[in-house]
């Protein structure tokens, strides 16, 4: 049986591969969608490793842990086996299983479509998203917005009810576009318990004219999320073109006067006067991946088979065998940029790096081990917003050529295993440093694009966000 189902998976992927050179997104969705002999032969699989011959045993999982994709019914049965040796091994299947190809092949299709005009293929999609493959949450409101006709209602309403975070705010942005049909779906919506969907029920509804919607996005002005804050601030604006003095990278305190009068003016009555259009806020770290960041050590990038940073729970934790760092892939210039870090001992350090310039082909050793220049801006209890030049960059404190570092100018408390917020406003070379909303140092730094970066000493840190939001022009 191994040979047929070997022969199955690999006439899967060859569609896969045909698919992708052909690079229609129905073609790419029809390859990720597994037909009835292949339901089968997964289910064989799953009960065989129950089987009492180990070699069985054995070609099983090795089959089950090739498989580019495997329907999420069959692990949910293997899970409700009455044999806890097939319960164990599904479990193992569902940690180790290869899908990181259809997870790849499902992300070109959606962002094919939402590029493209193609409409009508929504049904697709949701059979991929119930089949249990995931994708980014925001590319998911991007397509349900773009595919979504009136005759998807029901459909939507199906997305509206998932497990997936991505695909109730598919549902949402769907709902959306296909206007009147959708209200209902938005409204059920704006009580979920997922903040990312209530966000796009709230704007959803405020784009259709409804009150609701507006009064909803109230709710993400005092969110624990820069990103979510931002997106409400700017969404308020556009549609009432009032502000009260809300700032979205204010301290709590300062933030909570303004806020309460969002919360009066919407409670009266009021008229919508714009739309909510796209946030310049950019999430740098998306709570589920190193999408857009490359781990370094020594200034060579880390190879697969080292231990690097990873992801559990929506939380970016720092494997603490540096000295190294996780940078940007891009460069950027003039930003706010706030990090909320989280350390459980008082000697956990690291760092974060603004204005970074690689020095390819020099020697990573002594300061230069980085392989780059930049301005680090200390993360360690105690001396957090403590200022080191790294390498040759260069940069000015109070008109004062930095040495190699500058203490911060005030003393803020940062209790242990509790969030924290670092907020980097850098601007024409200028850098402020805010934790936890108080200025504690600054410099002058050069006027050009950087990456920016995560540093690893040492020591684990843990990260829940990391937001960008330009301010540039």
């Amino acid at each position: 049986m191994w040979r047929i189902v070997h022969l199955t998976s690999w006439l899967f992927c060859l569609s896969i591969l045909g698919a992708q050179e052909n690079e229609s997104p129905e073609a790419l969705l029809d390859a990720l969608l597994p037909n009835a002999r292949k339901i089968e032969e997964f289910d064989r699989l799953v009960d065989d490793l129950g089987a009492d011959g180990f070699k069985v045993r054995k070609e099983a999982m090795d089959r089950l842990l090739e498989a580019p994709l495997i329907p999420d019914r069959v692990l949910q049965r293997g899970l409700k086996s009455e044999e806890p040796e097939i319960r164990a091994r599904v479990r193992e299947v569902i940690k180790q299983g290869g899908i990181a190809r259809s997870e790849a092949v499902f992300r070109r299709a959606l962002e094919l479509l939402a590029a493209g005009e193609e409409k009508g293929l929504l049904n697709k999609v949701a059979a991929v998203l119930e089949g249990g493959l995931t994708v980014n949450g925001a590319l998911a409101a991007r397509v349900g917005s773009k595919i979504s006709l009136p005759e998807d209602a029901e459909l939507l309403g199906r997305l509206a009810g998932a497990g997936s975070t991505s695909a109730r705010r598919m549902a949402a942005a769907g709902a959306e576009a296909i206007e009147e049909a959708g209200m209902g779906i938005l409204r059920d919506l704006l009580e979920d318990t997922e903040e990312s969907v209530r966000m796009q029920a709230a704007v959803g509804l405020a784009n259709l004219g409804q009150i609701a919607g507006a009064r909803g996005l109230a709710e993400f002005l005092d969110s624990e999320s820069a990103v979510a804050r931002i997106r409400a601030w700017e969404g308020l604006q556009a549609l009432t073109g009032r502000n009260f003095g809300y700032s979205p990278i204010d301290r709590p305190d300062i933030r909570k006067a303004a806020r309460q009068k969002w919360e009066e003016f919407l409670k009266g009555e009021f008229v919508l006067k714009g739309r909510v259009g796209e946030s310049r806020a950019i999430a740098l770290f998306n709570g589920r991946n190193l999408a857009g960041w490359t781990h370094y050590r020594r200034g060579n990038e880390v190879a697969p088979n080292e231990g690097t940073w990873k992801v559990e729970d929506g939380v970016l934790r720092c494997p603490g065998e540096g000295p190294g760092d996780l940078r940007t892939n891009a460069e950027f210039e003039d930003y706010v940029l706030v990090v909320s870090y989280r350390a459980s001992q008082p000697v956990a350090d690291g760092g974060i790096g603004v204005m970074m310039t690689p020095r390819e082909g020099q020697p990573a050793v002594g300061f230069r081990r980085d392989g780059g220049d930049y301005l680090e801006v200390q993360l360690l209890p105690g001396r957090s917003g403590d200022l080191y030049k790294i390498g040759g960059f260069q940069a000015k404190v109070e008109g004062k050529e930095l040495g190699f570092a500058q203490r911060r100018m005030r003393e803020v408390k940062e209790p242990l295993n509790e969030w924290h917020e670092m907020r980097l406003e850098v601007r024409d070379g200028l850098v402020r440093v805010y934790l936890n909303g108080l200025l504690v140092n600054e410099a002058v730094g050069h006027e050009k694009p950087g990456r920016i970066l995560l540093r690893e000493e040492r020591s684990k840190l843990e990260f829940r966000q990391v937001t960008l939001l330009p301010v540039g022009g």
